[in-house]
Order: C-alpha cells, then sequence, then structure tokens
C-alpha cells in the first residue's frame, strides 16, 4: 500500500463524520490505485453514508473490442426505468444507435447510445452508480 492510499484510509474516519453533518451527497477521492466513493442515501427518513473502497485496475479487452464510455458525469443506470429490465446484457447485439444505459446528472436523463456495431461482451459498470467521464461503461466485440 503506497503513501497516499495509506493517508485515504486514515482520513476515511474523520471525513465520514464531516461528511455525516454536510449537505454533500457523493465524494470521489482517487489517487494512486486507490479509489473512495462515500455516497450519502436515504433510508427510512434518515440518512446513511455508503463507502464503496475500490482499487482501480486497468480492464482487460478481449482482442478486437471496444469500449463504449460515459459521456459525461452522473449516475449511470442500466434500465430505462426503475424495475424495468437492463436495456443490454452481456450478449446482447448493437448497432451505433442503440441506447445501452442513461446517465442522470443534474436531474436531466441522458441516453447512452453503443456508438459502434457488435456484442456486449462485459457490463463493465455498476447500475446505480456515479460514473466519471469517459469511464468504460461496456466491452463490444465488433462483428465482422
Amino acid at each position: 500500500m503506497d503513501d497516499a492510499t495509506e493517508y485515504i484510509r486514515r482520513a476515511l474516519p474523520e471525513l465520514l463524520q464531516v461528511l455525516q453533518n454536510s449537505d454533500v451527497r457523493e465524494l470521489h477521492i482517487a489517487d494512486s490505485g486507490t479509489q473512495v466513493r462515500i455516497h450519502r442515501a436515504s433510508l427510512s427518513g434518515g440518512q446513511e453514508l455508503e463507502v464503496t473502497d475500490v482499487a482501480a485496475e486497468p480492464e482487460t479487452l478481449l482482442p478486437g473490442a471496444e469500449q463504449i464510455t460515459a459521456p459525461l458525469v452522473g449516475t449511470f443506470y442500466r434500465a430505462s426505468q426503475p424495475g424495468a429490465p437492463p436495456l443490454v446484457e452481456e450478449g446482447s447485439t448493437v448497432t451505433e444507435d442503440t441506447v445501452v444505459g442513461i446517465i442522470e446528472a443534474l436531474q436531466v436523463l441522458t441516453e447512452v447510445e453503443a456508438g459502434r456495431s457488435g456484442v456486449v461482451s462485459k457490463v463493465l459498470a455498476t447500475d446505480g452508480h456515479a460514473v466519471q467521464y469517459g469511464q468504460p461503461l461496456f466491452e463490444v466485440v465488433p462483428v465482422v
């Protein structure tokens, strides 16, 4: 574990305490291979902080595969509405204009189109979680 990762881990309890009493809904810190995402969720009228600690690993693409990336920062959804099935799954065939997901930013929903034709080989983003601009969402293998 490097110095930056250790610093983030030591500062986390104090940071959680400060955020618990603030209006911040989400915070994302990334440095030297460590990502920490803190998201405020409303449960039964109360507030709860959810912490996700993930080591950033580069994704390994299948030979010839391409990634569909997030066109903006926001919350990623795989379905068109709550309770609906995902727009695409691993194994789904997509064309350039196939809507593969939705990103919500500032209460505006933006459809994410595949931008390429092929078969979805891997889902890389988690439904209902924040994504960054350019973050890989799906891996697509072109069909020849």
